[in-house]
């Protein structure tokens, strides 16, 4: 079998081959310490700035925005950075690790809910892009989405070890520029006076925790797709580490930013703004940073293709099994960047509303399964799975339907619905609070207390056996694959 690292010792990149299937030790490669800068680019753009927007643009002073903003990324980047450790650990993408508690078809409904979700972030990644290219060069005729599109999805083809690099090299000119901008700001606008603006509403506040902390789990989905090449010796609190300090270090700056500018000016657009204070502080520097906002875009595009496309297969793969191969990941990037490009044509240039109803369906949504996730993988079977059965056409012993976490899914989700509060519905007991959200601090630990019930009688039995002759099942599947065969099959 052919060495099948998606880069070779020279650094010269090849097209990856794995995707769905697990990445044998043998092909790990990557240091810890990479982690950090690949997640402070996650979060190191200008749609992180709008979310920062949220609490200010509803009359919330900057101060009592600092402290949504801090509390809720600290209580979404917890749960979303201790995934983390699940890639080594498994050598699997994050998703389909969620067999175990939801069945090969069980998982399908949460599947769909992260390709939606992936998707959407990049319509809007492709449209600040778009918007930034305007500002730098001249309004365009729509040119540069598809532009955006096509260099995305090359980076996301080539994959997994590209997109690493790519990021880490961008991260040194955003956080250079971020830097640069950030004292622009700051000395062009009365901070004294704007902390004394506004002021204290329990609804705009959390708001904006809640937006703070639905943008960061809303990473949570694709963590494990960019940790599973690491060594499985890997120690879980620094690779944890890491993907927290990176990932929370932006995704603070960036919203605090943008609550800055939001209450500085308010009404004006956050990109045009943030351009405005660069060039009033140092001529050229709001064209600098539109220009690394442009990159960042560029950067954060692919990582949204690459792990939309890895699910989108693992939701084939439940019904009729899809051998992994570069081919099969190709042909469905290709499609979902077609289809993300179809949907950015449709969205309306006024989309701060809908961004913020966005982040709240997130919210709903991925808090629930990541509540289910993390209790099995840390509570119930602290990181022992059968790597194999996952990957078995129908489940194996993890079977098609895991009700228990279905079950859990759909309470906790449920348990949400009265605190909803959103421009489409809103709860009973959200109007009691003043349409104040907080529907994540509810769904999260009912979610998590209903599956850890209903696991204390389940019977593992079976799958401790299969966990036993995990290994060798492993090394077998991947010396007899074959184009023809199993699941597990590598190309070569």
């Amino acid at each position: 079998m052919h060495d099948q690292n998606t880069a070779s010792d020279s650094g010269r990149a090849r097209v990856e081959a794995h995707s769905t299937d697990y990445i044998p030790e043998s092909e790990r490669h990557g240091t810890v310490w990479q982690q950090a800068p690949f997640w402070f680019m996650i979060n190191g753009n200008v749609t992180t700035a709008l979310t920062g927007v949220v609490g200010a643009s509803l009359g919330l002073s900057l101060v009592w925005c600092l402290a949504a903003i801090v509390t809720g990324g600290l209580f979404g980047t917890f749960f979303t950075a201790f995934h983390a450790a699940q890639g080594p650990q498994l050598g699997l993408p994050q998703m389909i690790q969620s067999r175990v508690q939801f069945g090969s078809r069980g998982l399908v409904v949460p599947l769909a809910v992260v390709v939606f979700v992936q998707c959407g972030f990049g319509v809007f990644f492709i449209i600040l892009g778009a918007n930034s290219l305007s500002g730098i060069t001249a309004p365009h005729n729509g040119f540069y989405e598809p532009l955006l599109c096509v260099v995305a999805a090359v980076i996301a083809i080539v994959g997994h070890d590209l997109v690493h690099r790519v990021q880490r090299w961008l991260s040194i000119l955003v956080l250079v520029s971020l830097a640069l901008v950030t004292v622009a700001v700051l000395a062009e606008v009365d901070l004294s006076g704007l902390m004394s603006a506004g002021g204290f509403q329990w609804t705009a506040f959390l708001a904006q925790f809640g937006a703070s902390a639905a943008y960061q789990i809303a990473l949570a989905p694709m963590v494990s797709d960019y940790t599973r090449y690491l060594p499985r010796k890997t120690g879980t609190r620094r690779v944890v580490g890491m993907v927290f300090l990176g990932s929370l270090a932006s995704a603070t700056w960036l919203e605090l930013l943008g609550a800055v500018v939001t209450t500085a000016r308010p009404g004006a657009d956050t990109v045009s703004a943030i351009q405005h204070y660069g060039d009033s502080f140092l001529s050229g520097l709001g064209w600098i940073t539109l220009a690394v906002t442009v990159l960042s875009m560029i950067g954060v595009l692919p990582t949204t293709f690459y792990s939309a496309a890895i699910n989108a297969l693992s939701a084939f793969d439940a019904f009729r099994t899809v051998r992994p191969s570069a081919r099969s990941r190709v042909v469905v990037i290709v499609v979902l960047v077609a289809l993300t490009y179809v949907a950015t044509a449709a969205i309306p240039d006024h989309y701060l509303g809908s961004f913020s109803s966005f982040l709240a369906l997130l919210s709903y949504l991925l808090i629930p399964w990541t509540a289910v996730n993390l209790v099995d993988f840390y509570l119930i079977r602290h990181s022992s799975y059968a790597i194999a059965e996952i990957l078995a056409p129908g489940g194996g012993v993890y079977g098609r339907w895991g009700g228990r976490g279905l079950i859990s899914y759909t309470v906790g989700l449920a348990a949400m619905v009265p605190f909803f509060s959103t421009s489409l519905y809103t709860g009973p007991l959200a109007h009691a609070l003043d349409g104040a959200d907080i529907s994540p601090l509810v769904g999260l630990p009912v979610a998590t207390l209903c599956y850890w019930l209903l696991m204390r009688g389940a019977d593992l039995t079976a799958e401790r056996t299969a966990i036993a002759l995990d290994k060798d099942r492993l090394l077998t599947l991947r010396a007899d694959a074959s184009p023809a065969g199993s699941s597990l099959a590598q190309p070569s």
